[in-house]
C-alpha cells in the first residue's frame, strides 16, 4: 500500500501514527501532504485481476525464487519503462505483493514496483531470439484508491509456467501420489527446468497411454457386454470392480491433465528456445527408469527433439477408444445428488413428487406471507426466496428451528389454513 511523505507537516502535529496516515484517508484540510507510493516501509498487495511487476533499472532481470540485491541494473530503452512479473517480498519474488523500503531488495523509489491488470486491449508482444517482450498501455493499480485505475505504456517481461515434480517421477499407479505444482518461471529458470521436467511427462504420458489402451481392448473391444459391479446377474462377473473402475477413471483424468500441461509446455519450448538444441531433451531418450520415450526424435538420433503429447491427427483412433472406455465407466459410477432430508432417493416417483410438493408449499407461503404483511405479491416472493427457507411446518417443541419472521408467519397461515379446511371436511 502506499506510503506518505510528509514534507510540509511535523509530526508532533498530527493526532495519528504515521502508519495509520498510511493506511486511512486523509482527513480535510490536510491536503498540503505529498503522497507517493514507496517512501515510507510497508507492504503492499496487488488487487485481484492485477499481478506485480518490477522495473529491470532497479533490480535487473531473472525474477524468481530469492531476491538478489547484487543484479546487475539493466537500463530502459529510453521508449517505455521496462518491468518483469514478479515483485520483492520479504527476500523472494512475489506474484501479487511487494515490500516498499530503502533497501537494495526492496522498492524504493515511485514505480519501482507497480501492479497492472493481467491483459490489455492495447498490447503486442515482440519476440526476438526466444526473448518475449510485450509492449501495451496496462490499467495499474493506483495508490489512491479514490481516483481509480490509471493506464500506463509500458514494457513487461513475463514468465512461463509448467508443471514439476521437484525430483520425483509420476507414478501413475498410485492413486495417492500427486501430480506436482504448477509454478511460474523467467525464460532462463523455464528453459533449464525444462530439461528435467520433460522426459518425466513423456514417461507418464507413455505408460498412461498403454494402460488406457489395453485396458480398452480387454474390456470393450472384446465383443461382450460390459457389465457393471454391483449390476450382474447371478453367477455373472463384472468386467471391472468398483476399485478398478475407480483406477481406470483416475488414469484418464490424469492422462488428459499431463496431455493439456504438454502441449503448453512444448508450445512454449518452441518460443522461448533460441535454437533447436535448447528445445531437446533426454540426449539417451530414455526415462530415468530406462523406458524408451515415445518423442519426437530427428532421423538418426536418440535424443528427444520435441514432446509427443498424443494430441496429433495420427492419435484419433487411440482418443476415440479412449472416450468410449470412459462413458462404460461413467455408466458404472454415475454422479450422485445430495439427498433430500426425509425422501427415499432410491424412488424417482417419491422424489418428483416431493419436489413438486415443495414448491407448491413455497408458493402458498410466499403468498401468504404478502398478504399478511401488507406486501404485493412480487415483494412476498423476493422475500422469501432471499430468507431461502419457506416453512412447511411449526417448530415442534425441543426443536430448533433458523427461520425469519415472515417465513414462521406464513408457516402459522398456512398451518392454520389447513387446519381449518380439516375441520369444515370433519364437519360435513
Amino acid at each position: 500500500m502506499p506510503g506518505l511523505h510528509l514534507d510540509t507537516l511535523e509530526m508532533p502535529a498530527f493526532p495519528w501514527t504515521e502508519s495509520e496516515l498510511r493506511w486511512s484517508p486523509l482527513p480535510t484540510g490536510m491536503d498540503k501532504i505529498h503522497v507517493t507510493s514507496f517512501q515510507a516501509a510497508g507492504e503492499g498487495l496487488c488487487e485481484e485481476g492485477f499481478r506485480c511487476v518490477s522495473r529491470i533499472s532497479k533490480f535487473g532481470t531473472g525474477h524468481w525464487g530469492q531476491v538478489d540485491p547484487g543484479k546487475e541494473e539493466i537500463a530502459d530503452d529510453g521508449s517505455a519503462p521496462v518491468y518483469e512479473w514478479g515483485c520483492p517480498f520479504q527476500g523472494e519474488w512475489s506474484e501479487n505483493k511487494y515490500e516498499s523500503g530503502p533497501g537494495d531488495d526492496q522498492c524504493t523509489d515511485e514505480g519501482d514496483c507497480i501492479c497492472i491488470a493481467r491483459g490489455s486491449p492495447d498490447m503486442h508482444t515482440e519476440l526476438e531470439g526466444g526473448h518475449e517482450k510485450i509492449i501495451g498501455r496496462f490499467e495499474t493499480q493506483s495508490g489512491k484508491a479514490h481516483l481509480g485505475h490509471e493506464p500506463q505504456l509500458i514494457h513487461v517481461i513475463p514468465h512461463y509456467w509448467m508443471r514439476t515434480k521437484d525430483g520425483a517421477p509420476f507414478d501413475i499407479d498410485n492413486p495417492h501420489s500427486g501430480l506436482g505444482t504448477v509454478k511460474e518461471f523467467d525464460r532462463e529458470e523455464w528453459l533449464l527446468k525444462y530439461k528435467e521436467e520433460a522426459p518425466k511427462i513423456q514417461s507418464a504420458l507413455d505408460k498412461l497411454r498403454a494402460t488406457i489402451d489395453a485396458e480398452y481392448r480387454a474390456k470393450v473391444q472384446d465383443g461382450g457386454p460390459f457389465v457393471c459391479d454391483g449390476a450382474q446377474s447371478a453367477g455373472q462377473e463384472p468386467s471391472l470392480t468398483k476399485a478398478e473402475t475407480q483406477m481406470d477413471l483416475m488414469r484418464i483424468r490424469r492422462f488428459q491433465v499431463l496431455a493439456n500441461d504438454c502441449v503448453d509446455m512444448r508450445d512454449t519450448a518452441a518460443k522461448v528456445a533460441g535454437k533447436a538444441e535448447e528445445e531437446t531433451f533426454a540426449p539417451s531418450g530414455k526415462s530415468e527408469g530406462g523406458d524408451e520415450l515415445k518423442c519426437f526424435k530427428k532421423k538418426d538420433s536418440t535424443e528427444c527433439q520435441q514432446l509427443n503429447c498424443y494430441r496429433g491427427f495420427e492419435d484419433q483412433g487411440f482418443l476415440d477408444r479412449l472416450q468410449l472406455l470412459k462413458t462404460q465407466l461413467d455408466s458404472c459410477k454415475p454422479e450422485e445428488d445430495t439427498p433430500l432430508v426425509g425422501v427415499d432417493t432410491n424412488s424417482s416417483q417419491d422424489a418428483a413428487v416431493a419436489a413438486s410438493e415443495a414448491d407448491k408449499t413455497n408458493e402458498l407461503a410466499g403468498k401468504e406471507a404478502g398478504k399478511e404483511v401488507g406486501l404485493e405479491a412480487p415483494e412476498a416472493q423476493k422475500d422469501t426466496a432471499e430468507k431461502g427457507e419457506a416453512a412447511t411446518k411449526l417448530p415442534s417443541s425441543g426443536q430448533e428451528q433458523s427461520i425469519g419472521h415472515t417465513s414462521w408467519l406464513a408457516a402459522v397461515v398456512s398451518s392454520f389454513r389447513k387446519e381449518s379446511r380439516s375441520r369444515c371436511r370433519d364437519f360435513l
